[in-house]
């Protein structure tokens, strides 16, 4: 049995934080904490000791990070791997080391001495629905905690780990291992102390970043699904600076920042990114251009002068088909709730449509028909969202909000239903509906469980069907606004929502 040395390799410290090429986007429908999930990202390649592999789940992208199969690697370098179901404890032994590492835990043991998992990315259990569930680590956890080293080839999206003494073997003798590191991560010399941003036309805005001192060397890449703009800065740490700014103009909605050891990122998200453009602007500061697609302009509709006799009809739906309708609270001219980060504005509007998007593509991508009140910043009145339900006969209604109070430390979610509208002749109820909607974002959410509640809101008590209005959290909390801008929450938000609102459907009959 090979040994896996515990020295800390490092050959190409840009690896884990800009991995700019993959095979290719692949679109799949992954499970892991409790759900399933829709991955556009990019897949890679595996080469362990110079053999390719082909493990059930390829490296992928999660939370900006290329996670690999644990076992697939260490068993193929010669090492034991043990999962342990009832504690969800992966062990990994060789003859002179053993690792201990936990799911969803970022906390590693390594020979008995604890350690941090880099970037506070979890050891996940994934899979492909239907497939084998994989235990997935941070690549970068691998090269600099475990020993082993790791390159990768962006001619063949292709991430090649070999263990330390796998090239020099020969025969069954073992080589000496250094033990000795040979890494040590860039020191910091400069601090990033500032963020800005411009809007340079109808489709672009300018971000600028400071650093203390000269900034010497910088990287970039795009990443998809959600699309988003990624810039390293090695040797930075922030300092001062805000770690999420919110923009909402032109196509970008946010700027988020983060450090390590090695470097400073800073992450811009955006929607129907054209290209963008990185330029030293002075010795200690860049900008960054970012150009969006422009979405034309929806075409004026012609005054009608005289009611037409019939409205048009909506096209036919197969039949049993149960439709829902999905209302993302306000828009256009009413921003709802406003909350703060960094001294910039987050308004509900902009949460509830990006949630209920999620909302759509999960339900959507399990087979369901959705339909929405607002696709865009518009602002259908307080009537027509209900009428539109009714007039398309949907099964359930469901509308998404952001709540907001004075004190500064409410918080969590709760999820209200009108009294008025709680029948049972679709099945089922709008308070059972309520109850499924608040359990499965709590399972998802972790939040705190304000309860279900009833309220007489004017979308939900004029639907004939049942209907329930959700309200995420607090935009008023700082931690929850920030936690609400983010992808991975809003995903755990609209998973919960999904699955509430499926699990229902399992009980409604639409009424002649």
């Amino acid at each position: 049995m090979r040994k896996i040395g515990i020295s800390i390799i490092a050959t190409a410290v840009f690896l884990f934080c800009s991995l700019t090429l993959a095979t290719a986007a692949e679109s799949m429908i992954l499970e892991y904490d409790g759900g399933t999930h829709e991955y556009n990202g990019e897949v890679y390649s595996l080469v362990v000791n110079n053999q390719l592999l082909d493990p059930p789940l390829s490296p992928i992208i999660f939370n900006d990070r290329a996670l690999v199969p644990v076992r697939e690697i260490f068993e193929e370098v010669g090492a034991t791997v043990n999962y342990i179901n009832d504690t969800q404890t992966i062990e990994v032994y060789s003859d002179d080391s053993y690792v201990e590492l936990k799911i969803n835990d970022n906390i590693a043991y390594i020979n008995g001495d604890k350690t941090n998992i880099p970037d506070n990315v979890v050891p996940k259990l994934i899979s492909k629905v239907g497939g084998e569930t994989k235990t997935m680590v941070p690549v970068r956890f691998i090269s600099e905690n475990i020993g082993l080293d790791v390159e990768f080839d962006s001619n063949g999206g292709a991430i090649i780990i070999d263990s330390e003494d796998y090239e020099n073997i020969t025969g069954s003798e073992e080589p000496v291992i250094d033990d000795e590191p040979v890494y040590e991560p860039p020191v910091v010399q400069s601090y990033l102390t500032g963020i800005s941003y411009d809007v340079a036309g109808d489709n672009k805005v300018n971000v600028t970043v400071q650093a203390s001192e000269e900034i010497n060397s910088y990287s970039d890449f795009e990443l998809k699904a959600p699309e988003r703009i990624v810039v390293d800065l090695p040797a930075l740490k922030l300092n001062g600076v805000p770690e999420n700014v919110a923009i909402n103009e032109c196509g970008v909605s946010a700027v988020r920042l983060g450090d390590n050891d090695e470097r400073a990122r800073v992450v811009i998200d955006v929607t129907n990114l054209r290209n963008y453009s990185v330029t030293q602007t002075a010795p200690n500061e860049l900008t960054i251009e970012v150009t969006t697609r422009k979405i034309p302009a929806a075409t004026p509709a012609p005054i009608v002068t005289a009611k037409p006799t019939a409205k048009p009809s909506k096209p036919a739906r197969p039949a049993g088909t149960k439709l829902i309708v999905l209302d993302a609270g306000h828009g256009g001219s009413d921003s709802g709730a406003v909350g703060y980060m960094g001294g910039n504005a987050v308004l509900e509007k902009t949460l509830t449509l990006q949630i209920t998007n999620r909302v759509k593509t999960i339900l959507e991508n399990a087979g369901y028909t959705v339909s929405m009140t607002r696709t865009g910043d518009t602002l259908p009145s307080l009537v027509e969202r209900p009428t539109q339900a009714n007039e398309e006969n949907a099964a359930v209604f469901v509308s998404i909000h952001i709540n907001s109070a004075e004190a500064t430390d409410a918080n969590g979610t709760e999820v209200f239903y009108a009294e008025s509208n709680n029948g049972d002749t679709y099945g089922t109820t709008s308070e059972k509906l309520a109850k499924n909607i608040l359990n499965r974002m709590l399972y998802y959410m972790n939040s705190t469980n304000r309860g279900v509640k009833t309220a007489e809101h004017a979308v939900t008590k004029r639907c004939n069907m049942p209907a329930a209005l959700a309200e995420v959290g607090f935009i008023s909390n700082p931690e929850e606004v920030y936690n609400m801008t983010t992808d991975e929450y809003q995903q755990k938000a609209a998973q919960g929502i999904a699955e509430g609102i499926m699990i229902t459907l399992r009980d409604i009959e639409i009424p002649n």
